[in-house]
């Protein structure tokens, strides 16, 4: 898991291709104008989503992890905290469904935020939960971009 900020995406160039051109999209784009939908920078390979969900309460919701698949998230708008844990120390809750490139998880992990201009990126070995709420439930418009490994 790395927290990260997206005003520098070379500094990140060293965890692959997909990982530095997804970042510099990003860098190089008014993250906040982009409309609600699915977008492709290279391909399948790197792309990203833009939408809304509401936060839920940390004990409502699975960790997920993904095999395929490196996940970078960006929260545009509201208050939004992730939960991380290593893969290893989860329990598996679903199996692995190869077609979403999603295993779900139960367990005990940390919570954090990415404040705006920062990303939470998730590599295959973090299990992490999205989308958890503290302080009060909430709208939260982010972006979750996918590197495939």
């Amino acid at each position: 898991m790395i927290l990260g900020t997206i005003q520098y995406p070379s500094r990140y160039s060293g965890l692959g291709e997909g990982v530095r051109l997804g970042l510099q999209y990003m860098a190089e784009h008014d993250l906040f104008s982009i409309p609600l939908g699915k977008y492709q920078i290279d391909g399948e390979n790197v792309r990203f989503e833009v939408f809304e969900i509401e936060t839920a309460e940390s004990d409502k919701k699975l960790f997920e992890a993904h095999k395929n698949h490196i996940d970078i998230h960006i929260t545009l708008e509201g208050e939004e905290w992730f939960g991380y844990a290593p893969v290893k120390d989860m329990k598996d809750a679903k199996e692995y469904n190869a077609e979403k490139d999603t295993a779900l998880y139960n367990g005990e992990g940390v919570y954090l935020q990415a404040p705006k201009g920062q990303f939470i990126l998730f590599m295959p070995e973090d299990a992490h939960k999205p989308g958890v709420y503290f302080h009060q439930q909430g709208r939260v418009k982010k972006i979750v971009l996918k590197v495939k490994i």
